[in-house]
């Protein structure tokens, strides 16, 4: 991998067939691309998605513009989720022909590890939420969906560091039910202490911590946006699949009190019906790395 200020260099040293883009596209950086189009260029797209859209684009025509003109340069756009590919497509960015999805993965290895999450006996359950402490994850959402849960029976464990970190300790400052832990590196350990992660975002094209939960076998909740739904609901190619079954609960709108609704639901579940949605997040992430470096594989394959 190479960083911009070294790719001129790299690219007269090299001469590549194909050059692999991961950066966010700007109109800023539309030049570079197009002065690079005489090599094979493929974007891999995870910045941008419908929910990124309508949370953060003051202008969808000049936005549509400047990734029509990006996508435009590349050989392929690689769609990272099911949800952003349909939405390259409707929003007519880019040519059915041009486009490819490629559901995203990370190695996952040290989660598989982790025991399924076992039924919680005469304790409070354990939830988790993870990652950076912005608006995109919908943390400050998730605080006060918290507040309109009565009583105890659960403990709430936030992990992260952001920009967002003194609105959310002044959100959680008089709820003893919510612990912020700051930031921390060992997501596998905190896993192993939940018994379910909930990741309210407001956009997330594909969504690594709910790869990450599904993993370690547990149940998550999330916000119906984006790459995350399918994650949950098991959908392959935009179609609803039963193959692996439901891994948790899809929050239908972005109110605080369907958040809220969803947390009491999975706070009164069974405990067969908890370790029922970890072992189908589990079997839904075994193999997704693999499947994951076999269809890159098959793309270069064609390219090259």
């Amino acid at each position: 991998m190479v960083g911009p200020e070294e790719l001129n260099s790299t690219l007269e040293d090299w001469n590549p067939d194909l050059l692999v883009w991961h950066k966010a596209c700007s109109w800023r950086g539309l030049p570079g691309l197009i002065r690079h189009r005489k090599h094979r260029q493929i974007l891999f797209e995870h910045h941008y998605c419908d929910g990124f859209e309508r949370h953060n684009v003051p202008s969808t025509l000049r936005f549509r513009t400047m990734l029509r003109l990006s996508y435009g340069a590349m050989k392929q756009v690689v769609a990272v989720s099911c949800a952003q590919h349909g939405w390259l497509q409707t929003a007519h960015l880019i040519s059915a022909s041009s486009s490819r999805l490629l559901r995203s993965s990370r190695t996952v290895d040290d989660f598989l590890l982790l025991p399924v999450a076992a039924p919680a006996k005469q304790r409070p359950l354990t939830l988790l939420a993870y990652g950076r402490l912005t608006p995109q994850k919908g943390f400050d959402r998730l605080l006060r969906a918290l507040r309109l849960l009565p009583g105890g029976g659960f403990r709430m464990l936030l992990v992260g560091d952001g920009p967002q970190q003194d609105t959310l300790k002044a959100l959680a400052s008089d709820d003893a039910r919510v612990e912020l832990l700051g930031a921390r590196k060992d997501i596998p350990a905190l896993l192993a202490q939940a018994d379910a992660v909930v990741i309210p975002s407001r956009w997330e094209p594909w969504g690594n911590v709910c790869l990450e939960a599904r993993a370690a076998g547990r149940p998550v909740i999330v916000s119906d946006v984006d790459g995350l739904p399918e994650q949950v609901l098991g959908v392959s190619n935009g179609t609803a699949s039963a193959r692996h079954g439901a891994c948790g609960l899809v929050v239908k709108g972005e109110s605080d009190h369907a958040l809220a609704a969803a947390l009491d639901t999975l706070l009164t579940s069974s405990a067969g019906q908890r370790h029922s949605w970890s072992e189908a997040g589990r079997r839904s992430a075994r193999t997704a790395w693999n499947d994951y470096l076999d269809n890159w594989s098959r793309l270069l394959d064609e390219l090259t």
